[in-house]
């Protein structure tokens, strides 16, 4: 089977939102006019050492081709970030340069003209320019003559530019700027050159490019570029491209009357670019996102899928925002499923508003007969939310409705109140409401959880009073069976501190820390009675017996007095020896005990018992070898005392070579138990072998095996190589194979895959990608997103 996917780089177009700061003034202010008492017209040039001198130029192409490289690795010298422009203190605009000159109307400034080395900053952005002007009648600010803007990190450069000293909206003619990885933060892997006939924008809420052409190669006659007539980006929203070519090698591939990459839900809509593949359960498809709308407020795509064994499927997606203060996104999709015989639809709704202080949001999923989830069924989930925070205090209101048809009708409704006060720094109050109801044709099962709890901390110990209470609301006995079952609380004062806030009052000044509560309770479906509390636990100190031997020691008591004259205790103790065998090997005997007296009628306060001592051994001489030995004996357990004893060891007789085993014995049995190896070979950066096996000496056999290869063939060639055997079915849990090539920019891959499991995976995959953008590698990756690599356990 062959499977197709041009990968034209959806995230291509994603990065350049990054252009939109490049020429952004971030939430400024600029003053039209020179405040009372300023005189910024007979500015001259500042000292030497406060000058802002004019940027460097934006690195330009390699005018050589690159030696070849490893594929997915970025190609050339880094192109290094400019420096961040430290942020000027006040609100007022600086103008310095060789001469500047000011006309007053009536001792006030008309206009201002500035020539030779201009240099204007303003918080954390510095433009430079050969001349300026500033026209306080029209408000406009002009720069031209080579022409530098820089904000943070990022700089543009062009030809002219004139701001707008009102509105803060901005126009940049003959723009260019070099985007880089650092500025990116993550979206990119290398430089993006990029050039436009006229950059327009109002401070940071929208961008427009004219006649632009962007790329990431950095030769004189690149791989590729994208010019589009206009380019609309909303930051950390979309971009909309408007008559939109692609370029190889000088030649136009394709041009696309408008497209629309969305920001935000790229990875719920990413057939943007046209996908075609092959699936066992849709067969082979072509999947498409028309983008029909595209502005300020709106985005929608119409959904074409064509699959040969499914049949076609179409549907909308639509994102929009009200106002300022509210968004939201509407899914619609059918399928006459051929395999089903049965007409699939999905829908889903989302909006999100602010409504003064109360952030309110609305959902709902509907789901019918749909393949991915179960057939023949039917199921709806509504959720509504509202949130409400100030300082000190927070409140917030869950409702939830799930209707599901599958077999059987049911409907479960969900509902959840909470409120946190603050009184000060030192005490708060929490309060809960929890509702759960589960509705089937016969009956009816719900019940309500109240909770509280008011903490305070007092100067010398800390105490809260809370309380819980379940209610039951259903139809018949519900609260108390199965799941269902909880803890009242009615109520339960508790008081703790420790010995430093009481002034050390331990003999011996033994640090404890101790706490006392006394409440009532009922564990349903027992009767309510009264539980006394009290526990005192000593922190675990360390002592120096000599250069190389040390020790910890740590006590506690717990007391508990019932209602119905019943009571129970428990004593704990930890001790460890150590004993330093050089400055990185150590030997450690550790003993843990524990035992309980008495009876208690509450299960949440059955306490375990044991009585261990525990040996280890760790050894490492250098980082070429380690080993540890562990083992223990249990003298609450007199049929199987002994616990396994585990053996790991690591041999790294140079960088390149890793040799990991364990084991383990047990000697209740006398038998051994699972043994591991992990093996890791490399060869620098260009080659990589990892395995890992596990042998069961039960069966004798190997349970698992599985091995990762990454090799390069040839200069401009790498082959990566995963596979997994199961010893227990005697075959391949999965298996594959990726070649890449290197071209420059850009790298093609074949992958060939084969995926067993509850979905399965076959094919042969070819991709197209550029370097520059971290598009998502799924090679590599299980049919659940789990990633399939050497691991294969652990001994304990």
């Amino acid at each position: 089977m062959l499977r197709g996917r041009f990968c034209a780089s959806v995230l291509f177009f994603i990065v350049l939102a990054s252009l939109c700061t490049a020429a952004i003034a971030q939430d400024a202010t600029l003053p039209a006019r020179p405040a009372p008492g300023t005189e910024p017209t007979t500015v001259t040039a500042p000292p030497p050492n406060q000058q802002v001198k004019p940027l460097p130029q934006v690195p330009v192409p390699r005018t050589t081709v690159p030696s070849p490289i490893s594929p997915s690795v970025p190609v050339g010298p880094p192109v290094l970030p400019p420096a961040e422009v430290p942020e000027k203190v006040g609100n007022y605009v600086d103008v310095y340069a060789d001469l500047v000159h000011t006309t007053l109307e009536l001792g006030q400034p008309v206009l201002t003209v500035a020539t030779g080395n201009v240099t204007a900053r303003f918080r954390d952005f510095v433009v430079t320019a050969a001349r300026a002007q500033i026209d306080y009648k029209t408000n406009i600010a002009a720069f031209e003559g080579n022409v530098v803007f820089h904000i943070g990190i990022q700089e543009a450069r062009g030809d002219r530019l004139e701001v707008d000293l009102n509105s803060l909206a901005w126009s940049f003619t003959s723009a260019k700027t070099t985007i880089t990885p650092e500025f990116a933060q993550g979206y990119l892997n290398a430089p993006i050159f990029a050039t436009a006939e006229r950059v327009t924008g109002v401070r940071d809420r929208q961008l427009a490019i004219y006649n632009s052409t962007v790329t990431t190669c950095n030769l004189p006659n690149e791989h590729y570029d994208l010019s589009a007539r206009s380019v609309v980006v909303y930051p950390n929203d979309k971009i909309v491209f408007r008559k939109a070519s692609i370029f190889v090698a000088g030649n136009k591939i394709i041009t696309i009357p408008r497209f629309v990459v969305p920001l935000r839900e790229i990875t719920r809509n990413p057939n943007t670019v046209p996908r075609i593949g092959e699936t066992a359960d849709e067969g082979y498809y072509l999947k498409y996102a028309y983008p029909y709308m595209g502005n300020r407020t709106q985005m929608g795509f119409l959904l074409l899928d064509l699959m040969s064994r499914k049949g076609i499927g179409h549907g909308i997606q639509h994102y929009y925002k009200a106002g300022n203060t509210g968004f939201g996104s509407i899914y619609l999709y059918r399928l006459e499923d051929r395999t089903l015989n049965q007409t699939t639809f999905n829908g889903r709704f989302n909006h999100t508003q602010q409504l003064g202080a109360i952030n309110f949001n609305a959902s709902s999923n509907f789901r019918s007969n749909s393949y991915f989830y179960a057939p023949q069924s039917q199921t709806i989930d509504n959720r509504l939310t509202f949130t409400r925070a100030r300082p000190g205090a927070s409140t917030s209101l869950i409702l939830g409705q799930t209707l599901n048809d599958v077999i059987t009708r049911s409907e479960n409704l969900t509902g959840n109140l909470s409120h946190r006060q603050a009184f000060g720094p030192r005490a708060y109050l929490n309060a809960n409401f929890d509702y759960t109801g589960f509705t089937t044709q016969d009956q009816t099962r719900a019940r309500l959880v109240s909770q509280a709890l008011y903490s305070k901390q007092e100067e010398k110990f800390d105490w809260n009073i809370s309380a819980q209470k379940q209610t039951d609301l259903s139809d018949e006995a519900f609260v108390g069976q199965g799941q269902f079952g909880g803890i009242d609380k009615l109520p339960e004062l508790a008081i703790t501190t420790d010995t430093a806030r009481l002034g050390n009052i331990l003999p011996f000044g033994v640090p404890a820390r101790m706490q006392l509560s006394y409440g009532r309770f009922a564990e349903v479906p027992s009767p309510e009675q009264d539980r006394v509390y009290f526990d005192i636990n000593s922190l675990n100190n360390r002592y120096t017996l000599s250069n190389t031997w040390g020790g910890v020691a740590g006590a506690g008591f717990k007391q508990f007095v019932y209602g119905d004259n019943t009571a129970q205790y428990s004593i704990n103790a930890d001790a460890q020896l150590t004993k330093k065998l050089d400055p990185t090997s150590t030997f450690a005997l550790t003993y843990r005990y524990q035992r309980p007296r008495g009876f208690t009628p509450f299960r949440f306060d059955f306490i375990g018992r044991y009585n261990i001592v525990n040996a280890s051994l760790n050894i490492q001489e250098n980082e070429r070898f380690r080993l540890s030995l562990l083992t223990g004996y249990n003298f609450e357990q007199p049929q199987f005392p002994w616990q396994d004893s585990v053996l790991r060891f690591t041999i790294q007789p140079s960088p390149s070579f890793l040799l990991y085993t364990a084991t383990g014995f047990d000697f209740n049995r006398w038998q051994w138990q699972t043994l591991i190896n992990q093996i890791r070979i490399r060869a620098g950066d260009a080659f990589r072998l990892d395995l890992g096996t596990r042998f069961d000496p039960t069966s004798g056999k190997l349970a698992t095996v599985r091995t990762v290869i990454d090799t390069p063939l040839g200069s401009k060639m790498r082959a990566q190589a995963i596979a997994g055997y199961n010893g227990l079915t005697g075959g391949f849990d999965y298996r594959g194979l990726m070649i890449t090539r290197d071209l420059h920019c850009w790298e093609a891959s074949l992958t060939y895959v084969d995926q067993g499991g509850f979905w399965e995976n076959r094919g042969i995959y070819f991709n197209l990608r550029i370097k520059a953008f971290p598009l998502f590698q799924s090679f590599g990756m299980g049919n659940f997103g789990q990633a399939l690599d050497t691991s294969v356990g652990q001994v304990y």
